[in-house]
């Protein structure tokens, strides 16, 4: 029993040697060549500030006085609509509302019966309305994980009028469709006339994008008050409580602004006319170009600036109050830590076997059993990195292999530490 204990001790202490001497060896081979490493990748910076301003813009709101009764909207968010036409329906009754709902069931089976009618089965018409189902049942269940709900309701009605299409090209013979058609034409007059004496349309006066949401600044921020915005009346801003109307607004013209008071010492050497990128933090996911349309007089260290663009209108209707990175450059490059940077002075033999000392900046990268040389050009520092591009042509003239060695690529393998680095020392596993 005891020679068996100690048997077992024994390779204990031998199996806890060994381990020690492992790590006492990598300990020594660090310290005496301390090599660590990291992945290049490609990565973009900006130059920015984030800065709180409102969005402005030249809207009006539409008189709701003559909608007693029950109000449908008739436009999207955003669309736009052309001087005289409706962009909302009021109905005096329950039963005009009825009417008119079955009036617009009547208008799509028309629809999809004329569409029936025109095309014969399996013709190259039908092949193509079937790939349109199958891209849009895509499209709805890429809105459903996205969780965009109002791209999925208006995606889903698109689907169920493709399918009833696509159901109505296998009905029978075409004397058939022209029955249903011709009854469907006489019930859509009967109700048509029916409608139009039970309720009122609501147009606008002038062309314009529709929006139905009215906040109570389409009074308070207006583009004639651009000029005299302050840093404090900025702050100061409250909506107008007594302005408000169940139809909605008309938004004119096609220019937005967006004003924000930005500290003076971040706008740098900014000036009216330059262009610049605004990225909302939220409410829009696009980067959106701008203009600088005007910068106010400094107080206390703070100044209104205001940009200016005619892009993006029509979906930025429900912004008002944002919170916003204002871009004034974007660099892109591949990533590398501060430390992996290097000025070195290497001799390189070129394509025709001549032997250079040339001096340039570069990156030392792990290529097999190798350290390998790879000359940059830094196009941005940030805080403990910079982003560079490959700049090969520093070396000189190399062959297509050597341009190849020497190309710094996202994925190679950087050396951020190692004890006298230079190009083809072998630096092991």
């Amino acid at each position: 029993m005891k020679e068996k204990n100690f048997v077992t001790r024994a390779i204990a202490i031998v199996a806890f040697l060994a381990v020690m001497v492992y790590f006492g060896v990598s300990i020594a081979g660090y310290l005496i060549d301390p090599l660590t490493t990291t992945r290049a990748y490609y990565y973009q910076s900006d130059d920015a500030v984030i800065v709180s301003g409102y969005v402005i813009r030249d809207e009006e709101v539409l008189s709701d006085s003559s909608s007693t009764g029950l109000l449908y909207i008739t436009r999207d968010e955003g669309e736009r609509v052309s001087k005289g036409k409706s962009v909302a329906t009021v109905y005096h009754s329950q039963e005009a509302l009825d009417q008119a709902e079955r009036l617009e069931e009547l208008q799509l089976q028309l629809e999809q019966l004329q569409y029936a009618q025109s095309v014969a089965s399996g013709s190259q018409e039908v092949l193509k309305l079937d790939s349109t189902i199958m891209d849009s049942i895509f499209s709805l269940k890429s809105d459903v994980a996205d969780e965009n709900f109002t791209a999925a309701s208006q995606e889903s009605s698109s689907l169920q009028a493709l399918v009833l299409r696509r159901g109505y090209t296998y009905e029978g013979e075409d004397s058939a469709i022209g029955d249903q058609i011709s009854a469907l034409e006489q019930e859509i007059r009967t109700l048509s006339a029916s409608t139009q004496r039970s309720s009122t349309s609501i147009t606008v006066p002038h062309a314009g994008y529709y929006s139905a949401v009215v906040d109570g600044y389409e009074t308070v921020l207006t583009p004639d008050m651009l000029e005299t915005l302050t840093p404090q009346t900025l702050r100061q801003l409250q909506p107008d409580t007594s302005v408000s109307s169940s139809v909605g607004k008309l938004i004119s013209g096609s220019t937005w602004y967006y004003a924000a008071a930005v500290d003076a010492a971040e706008i740098g050497d900014l000036q009216e006319g330059d262009a610049i990128t605004l990225r909302f933090v939220s409410g829009l996911e696009k980067d959106i170009p701008m203009t600088v349309y005007s910068i106010g007089k400094e107080e206390n260290g703070e100044v209104v600036v205001v940009f200016s663009t005619d892009r993006y209108l029509s979906v930025t209707t429900l912004l008002r109050h944002q919170n916003a990175q204002v871009i004034f450059h974007s660099y892109e490059g591949i990533r590398v830590p501060t430390e992996a940077l290097r000025v070195v002075t290497e001799t390189i033999v070129d394509a025709d076997g001549n032997e250079n000392t040339l001096q340039f900046t570069a990156v030392h990268c792990r290529v097999g059993l190798l350290a390998r040389s790879k000359p940059v050009t830094v196009v941005y520092q940030g805080e403990d990195y910079y982003l560079v591009t490959a700049n090969p042509s520093a070396i000189g003239n190399l062959s297509e292999t050597q341009t190849e060695i020497y190309t710094l690529r996202s994925g190679d393998e950087i050396i951020v530490t190692a004890r006298d680095l230079y190009d083809g020392k072998v630096i092991g596993s």
